[in-house]
């Protein structure tokens, strides 16, 4: 059965993987168009050789987590979830929209269909995954059961992928580093709470946060810059 997980894992792994670096990303010069940043091989490496090993230690970590589960770590958890939760983006993507238009602000207009498009694509991706893999959730099953088509819906998160999805897209049109730590840092709370939840592996967030990122950095492929900084776009999402 370790042999599935593994061999699950590899193949995620064949694409260029989330560097973990861009948690504190650099911000960007403001004369030059977006830059997009590579992800040399050994980010892809130190990805891959992240989710191999929470593939194996998937049950221990499930284990370490759930013994220390307090109040406080299900109070963090509450605000992770709602930052990944599909219901509140799209209601925010929505405010975002009309206020953009009522404004007149065409930047923060095209900023929210960035991130509308990016978390669209990402949530199609993972839910492909998800019915593909067939991944039991922690309450259901071991780590190792997978069975394609069979109905599991653990493997990549899917409040992970978009969490990761979001960051992404407005992190690519930031040249505030600031602006990154924080976006990033709150897609992962959101990877925090599922495991904290008990609703996935931290294998599965891993790959949520990878399935996230990659698509929204595909998507801002040749698109045009709108740079956040802090006399500019102002963004406020309240849970």
């Amino acid at each position: 059965m370790r042999l599935r997980t593994i061999a699950l894992l590899a193949c995620i792994t064949a694409a260029p993987p989330l560097p973990v670096s861009m948690i504190l990303a650099q911000s960007l010069d403001s004369r030059d168009s977006v830059q997009h940043r590579s992800l040399s091989g050994k980010q892809a490496a130190v990805a891959g050789i992240l989710l191999l090993t929470s593939g194996f230690a998937d049950e221990g970590l499930r284990e370490e987590l759930q013994e220390h589960r307090s109040g406080t770590t299900n109070t963090f958890a509450q605000l992770g979830n709602a930052i990944g939760e599909p219901l509140y983006l799209v209601s925010g993507i929505g405010v975002g929209l009309l206020a953009g238009e009522l404004s007149g602000n065409k930047e923060l207009t095209r900023l929210v269909w960035r991130v509308g498009r990016a978390a669209a694509m990402a949530s199609g991706v993972s839910i492909v995954l998800k019915y593909t893999v067939g991944r039991t959730r922690p309450t259901h099953g071991d780590s190792d059961d997978f069975q394609p088509f069979g109905g599991g819906t653990s493997f990549p998160s899917g409040h992970t992928t978009l969490a990761f999805a979001v960051a992404t897209a407005i992190a690519d049109e930031s040249q505030n580093g600031w602006v990154d730590a924080a976006v990033y840092g709150a897609a992962t709370l959101t990877a925090y709470a599922r495991v904290n939840d008990d609703r996935h592996w931290a294998s599965d967030v891993l790959a949520g946060a990878l399935v996230g990122h990659l698509t929204a950095r595909w998507l801002s492929r040749g698109q045009a810059s709108l740079r956040l900084a802090p006399q500019s776009v102002g963004l406020s999402f309240g849970f």
